[in-house]
């Protein structure tokens, strides 16, 4: 583990890598791979909040493809979030139970209870006031936020860390890097000014596709000659 440094050292290791070669590099080639590679769910379809704060729900730690296989059948059955919020949680859990997702069903019965109580079946546009709903943290709440409000903020979880771990060479010191305010911070500023859905998502589908947990696709890799990990994985792979 790296040793402990200062907010100021922080805060220039921040500025370097978001201005550096190296970020400039990503955001025009993310963008680039993306218009050809992107995947295509019926979540990145629409813009209605509640079906995009259900998708983020369901796909916590969950395959992409596993969710779409039943996505428009769930949200068939629970449509908006007063349809959800009197559902039995028996009834969603039958609904959940063919994606081996049913241990969530009275995680979402709770979120949507607490929608139509508190927000008037609205789902929020604050991070402070999604965070507060059963079930969503920081990742989901901001997901949230840029999918369906298109608002300019960062995700962060374990796919966007190993990219930025590898590309970067930034290693966290927190025991739960998803967690780490200065992993946030350094995401925040490596945002372009537009098309931030497209971007998040070229992240999350290049984590997927390209930047996988085992044998990532280094050869392949538009960014390999910028990358602080593609030496070693090609040398692994030969």
């Amino acid at each position: 583990m790296p040793p402990s440094t200062s907010a100021a050292t922080d805060d220039w290791n921040t500025y370097n890598i978001a201005f550096s070669h190296q970020a400039t590099v990503l955001r025009k080639r993310l963008r680039k791979w993306f218009r050809t590679n992107h995947r295509q769910f019926d979540w990145r379809e629409t813009k209605d909040p509640y079906a995009i704060l259900l998708s983020e729900v369901l796909l916590q730690r969950t395959q992409a493809p596993q969710v779409a296989s039943h996505f428009n059948r769930v949200l068939c059955q629970f449509p908006t979030p007063t349809a959800l919020s009197v559902a039995s949680c028996d009834e969603v859990y039958e609904a959940l139970r063919p994606l081996g997702l049913a241990k969530r069903a009275r995680t979402l019965v709770a979120m949507a209870r607490v929608l139509v109580e508190n927000f008037e079946g609205r789902v929020p546009q604050d991070l402070d006031s999604l965070v507060e709903l059963p079930g969503v943290g920081r990742y989901i709440a901001s997901a949230t936020l840029c999918f369906a409000f298109g608002r300019r903020v960062p995700i962060v979880d374990t796919n966007v860390i190993r990219i930025f771990s590898r590309y970067f060479g930034i290693v966290s010191r927190e025991r739960r890097p998803k967690d780490d305010p200065l992993l946030w911070k350094i995401a925040e500023t490596l945002l372009p000014r537009k098309n931030i859905r497209e971007y998040n998502w070229a992240l999350i589908d290049f984590a997927a596709s390209m930047c996988t947990i085992r044998n990532p696709s280094c050869r392949d890799c538009l960014m390999k000659k910028e990358c602080r990990s593609s030496a070693e994985f090609l040398t692994l792979s030969e």
